[in-house]
């Protein structure tokens, strides 16, 4: 082998000594490589979980129809005449017994004097026409004239003074003025709306139940009223039921009374009241928004100790009563349950989670919670608390 010869052979075997070096080393890298981008570590999800416990829950019935006031009336005239003094003006607070609207009333005036001139003197008459009778000198005939045109006086004399008086509308009761139908010189006649008046301190809500409601309804018996431009609902009481049913509508008319002592709600407006049906003692409930709805069907998030850490587990549930921001459970849950109250939407079945809150109240709230969201819940009476 001569020189070059033995040159080409060391060049080439310090090349293949060079890949398989830099082959090592690629790999070593590819190695290293792999382990620092290997799968991430899962992160858990905050949660708030309460735990599940029988208790009760109240069911409600709702019904809406229109607000009125318990005492609310269209004043008429009685007599004929002008308008000569009109004290009423809208929104004007007037007490019982004071004159909202006065009548031209000299002629009325005129002839109640006539006639209690005209009492006085058959008064008088008959006391004289007595004295004779009893002596003896009139006869029981001219007595019983005498005794007769003083009662046709009295008569009179009471009919001009209830005349006169008429022409002063009075307010039956103390209230408000909503509205006026006539103007100072106008002419008003008999039976002609002259001013409303309300008392807006007691309103009743007048609505209609079907048959199967009406067993539920009992005089005397509290509901929650909601009228729109309140955001907190009134409680009113039912003041009455209908013993027979309308024959056109086939429902029964009730009414119920809701105190307005401030004056803070008003009348004329469509209000919906939730009435007391049954309540369910013993039974698991849970916050409506819990609940999650999928083609696969209805279920919640439970919290699960795998052993390495809390886990979601989906549950399919079957539901029951549906009362307002709760519902009941009938199956799928179980007393002792941890379910995910807060956070569930983002969940999957075994995800990681860490809980961060924990409530005690059965609607899944907690105290410091905005007060927007707490009053949907706080609005049900019962539906507050531990006490499940």
């Amino acid at each position: 082998m001569n020189i070059l010869a033995k040159y080409n052979t060391v060049k080439m075997k310090s090349l293949l000594w060079s890949v398989s070096v830099l082959s090592m080393l690629l790999i070593a890298s590819g190695c290293k490589e792999t382990e620092e981008t290997g799968p991430a570590p899962e992160i858990p999800r905050n949660v708030r979980i309460v735990e599940m416990k029988p208790g009760q829950i109240t069911e409600y019935f709702e019904i809406s129809g229109p607000v009125a006031p318990v005492h609310g009336a269209n004043l008429s005239a009685q007599e004929s005449g002008p308008v000569v003094k009109l004290e009423a003006v809208k929104g004007q607070r007037v007490n019982k017994g004071d004159i909202i609207l006065e009548q031209d009333r000299r002629i009325l005036k005129a002839e109640m004097q006539s006639a209690a001139s005209n009492l006085e003197t058959q008064s008088y008459n008959v006391d004289k026409v007595r004295q004779l009778n009893q002596a003896g000198k009139v006869s029981r005939m001219e007595l019983l004239n005498a005794e007769a045109e003083y009662e046709r006086a009295n008569a009179m004399a009471s009919v001009s003074r209830d005349r006169y008086k008429r022409a002063a509308i009075k307010a039956p009761f103390a209230g408000i003025i909503v509205e006026r139908y006539v103007e100072l010189g106008q002419m008003v006649l008999p039976g002609q709306p002259v001013v409303r008046i309300i008392d807006p301190t007691r309103l009743k809500l007048e609505a209609y139940l079907t048959d199967q409601q009406v067993p539920w309804v009992v005089v005397g018996s509290d509901a929650l009223v909601e009228l729109a431009e309140q955001k907190e609902p009134a409680l009113g009481a039912v003041t009455w039921v209908a013993l027979e049913a309308d024959r056109m509508t086939g429902k029964f008319k009730m009414e119920l009374e809701i105190p307005n002592p401030q004056g803070h709600l008003r009348s004329g407006v469509i209000a919906r009241a939730k009435i007391e049906k049954n309540v369910l003692d013993g039974v698991l409930s849970i916050p409506r928004d819990a609940v999650l709805h999928s083609r696969s069907g209805t279920s919640v998030f439970v919290i699960q100790d795998d052993g390495q850490g809390e886990r979601a587990q989906r549950r399919f549930v079957a539901l029951g009563t549906d009362q307002g921001a709760l519902v009941t459970v009938d199956k799928g849950l179980s007393a002792g349950d941890r379910l995910v109250v807060r956070g569930h939407r983002s969940l999957r079945d075994s995800s990681l989670v860490q809980i961060t809150e924990i409530s005690t109240r059965i609607d899944g709230m907690l105290d410091s919670d905005p007060s927007v969201l707490l009053e949907d819940f706080n609005s049900l009476r019962g539906s507050k608390g531990d006490d499940r």
